[in-house]
């Protein structure tokens, strides 16, 4: 089984990487709104973000669809944005020789193909969605860190496949208050699961030298592929860092918000868990970095600092905040622009995003954005403008 999953994911490895991009190099951008709501209708058991989400644009077929994950039914949905309609459900058992354990996230191959990964696992699945095969191999997850992880609402990362490896974003175990900045700066960022094998391999990137050298910051991070290297974004940096070897460190470039100060918070290291709730709630940070394939450009999600008051709800105040920008970088990581969303009345769920041939399109299911239907994921289309030269 392991053979014969490593080939056919080799006959998918031309297709998984294709960029269809035009180069945006120069002059001063932003994001413009257009005037239409795409509107994809939702049965009364679906909720209205996804837990997870992602549009896979097959440039062969000249079409894509956009997939989303449900955890609660067990099932993957794929839906088109063009016509705003379900194109197929596909439901997964939890258990049993064909059980997949709770639908959590994946990595999406072609338009009939998908990798699982099941939390805290060390097996693989291939999902053919045309007749419901289901291929798995096992690899050799290492102690003292994550299984291969897969995320789109907070700090994008999508595991992804190159030369018949799996690269992923790992996470260090163990308590991060008994680690210091010099520990920190010798963890690894990825790791790639050769798939013939099962066996894996660290990358030599890891947490910038100095990320903890003033305090402690949340350790989070988004990663992001261009075809070519690998970029990262953390929680508490205005740097960027990227490389394109999985073998050499990690090269930095300067891309500061002007939304958020030059300080960071220091995470929290008290006993209170209210604290960290607070912190998570309301610091200044970095979110999610997204490759934008048809303009080769970067979206950074940044949040400014937000006042807690004893009223407000934590949970949502971390799910939707009411104020974030997106920068906009260059491909060679410059920024050329940055759109502050929110401050005008309109709110949207920055969780729920997604790139498509036209544009950035950001959710508007905001509990407090009057375009929010219960009963179906709408969407906002952002275009990217140039607006000096």
């Amino acid at each position: 089984m392991m053979r014969n999953f490593g080939i056919w994911l080799l006959a998918l490895l031309g297709v998984s990487l294709v960029s269809c991009n035009s180069n945006e190099s120069s002059g001063e951008y932003a994001l413009k709104a257009s005037d239409s709501i795409l509107r994809i209708q939702l049965d009364s058991l679906t909720s209205n973000i996804s837990e997870w989400l992602d549009y896979y644009f097959d440039e062969e077929s000249n079409s894509g669809l956009l997939f989303s994950v449900d955890p609660t039914a067990n099932e993957l949905e794929l839906y088109s944005i063009e016509e705003g309609v379900l194109v197929q459900k596909v439901a997964y058992n939890t258990e049993g020789p064909n059980g997949v354990g709770t639908l959590m996230a994946g990595a999406i191959l072609g338009l009939d193909s998908l990798l699982i990964f099941q939390p805290f696992s060390n097996s693989i699945f291939q999902s053919n969605l045309n007749d419901s095969r289901l291929g798995k191999i096992k690899y050799k997850k290492p102690d003292e860190y994550s299984s291969i992880l897969s995320e789109t609402k907070y700090f994008r990362s999508i595991p992804f496949l190159k030369d018949n490896y799996l690269y992923t974003k790992t996470f260090f175990g163990g308590n991060y208050l008994m680690l210091g900045n010099e520990e920190l700066s010798t963890k690894p960022l990825m790791y790639r699961v050769d798939l013939a094998s099962g066996e894996i391999e660290f990358s030599a990137f890891t947490f910038p030298d100095d990320y903890w050298a003033e305090g402690k910051r949340h350790y989070e991070f988004s990663s992001a592929l261009d075809n070519n290297r690998f970029v990262f974004s953390f929680y508490g940096d205005h740097n960027v860092y990227y490389g394109e070897s999985f073998q050499d460190p990690l090269d930095k470039k300067p891309a500061k918000s002007k939304y958020l100060s030059q300080e960071f918070e220091d995470l929290p290291e008290t006993a209170n868990p209210n604290d960290r709730r607070i912190y998570f709630a309301t610091a200044a940070h970095y979110g999610s970095l997204i490759y934008d394939q048809f303009r080769d450009v970067y979206y950074r999600f940044c949040y400014p600092k937000k006042e807690f008051e004893s009223d407000q709800d934590f949970r949502e105040m971390t799910l939707f905040p009411e104020e974030f920008s997106v920068m906009v970088l260059n491909s060679e990581l410059e920024v050329i622009g940055e759109t502050l969303f929110g401050n005008d009345g309109q709110k949207y769920a920055s969780n729920n995003v997604f790139v498509g041939p036209k544009g950035l399109y950001i959710s508007v299911n905001h509990p407090k954005n009057e375009l929010n239907k219960e009963d179906s994921f709408s969407f906002k289309l952002f275009k990217l403008e140039l607006i000096k030269d």
